[in-house]
């Protein structure tokens, strides 16, 4: 029976190491970030100007989509 009991706790270790990086990831701030990147790249059209549109109309999950794209294009 003492045998079971360090592969409950291994289990459990690796179960809440598997929920914690799960939910570690954020896409928190990405919309901030691409509109503070692409405001003064915004010519009225273009990739910049797209970016910093969408960046402003967009939730975080949807700007971490395009965040890698638009930070590029807005440099």
């Amino acid at each position: 029976m003492s045998d079971k009991v360090p592969m409950k706790r291994a289990f459990f270790l690796a179960l809440g190491m598997f929920i914690l990086a799960a939910c570690g990831t954020s896409n928190e701030g990405s919309c901030e970030r691409i509109a503070e990147a692409c405001h003064d790249k915004d010519t009225g059209s273009g990739e910049p100007h797209d970016c910093h549109e969408t960046s402003e109309s967009s939730t975080d999950d949807q700007c971490a989509e395009i965040e890698a794209d638009c930070l590029a294009a807005c440099e």
